[in-house]
C-alpha cells in the first residue's frame, strides 16, 4: 500500500486511514489509547494526520504499535 500524505490537504488519504483504522481498531478502550498515544507522540488529531512514515511503520506492525501505545498510557501495567 502506498503511504504518501496528500499534498494538497498534508494529511494521509482515506483508504489508508481505513486501513489503520481495520488494523487498530477494537474495543473502545483501545482505540482511546491509541487517539492519545498519536497526539502526546506526533501532535496528531486522529490518524489522518500521522506522518507517513510511521503509518507506514503501523502497518508493517500494527501489534508493536498497540503495544507501544499501551505502554505510554499505562506504563504501570509494563
Amino acid at each position: 500500500m502506498d503511504v504518501v500524505l496528500n499534498p494538497k490537504t498534508g494529511r494521509l488519504p482515506v483508504q489508508v486511514v481505513e486501513h489503520l483504522h481495520r488494523l487498530l481498531g477494537g474495543e473502545a478502550r483501545g482505540e482511546e489509547m491509541i487517539l492519545r498515544f498519536i497526539a502526546d507522540r506526533y501532535g496528531a488529531a486522529n490518524l489522518f494526520y500521522l506522518p507517513a512514515h510511521v503509518a507506514k511503520e503501523i502497518i508493517k506492525r500494527p501489534a508493536d504499535f498497540i503495544s507501544a501505545a499501551k505502554q505510554h498510557c499505562e506504563p504501570e501495567l509494563f
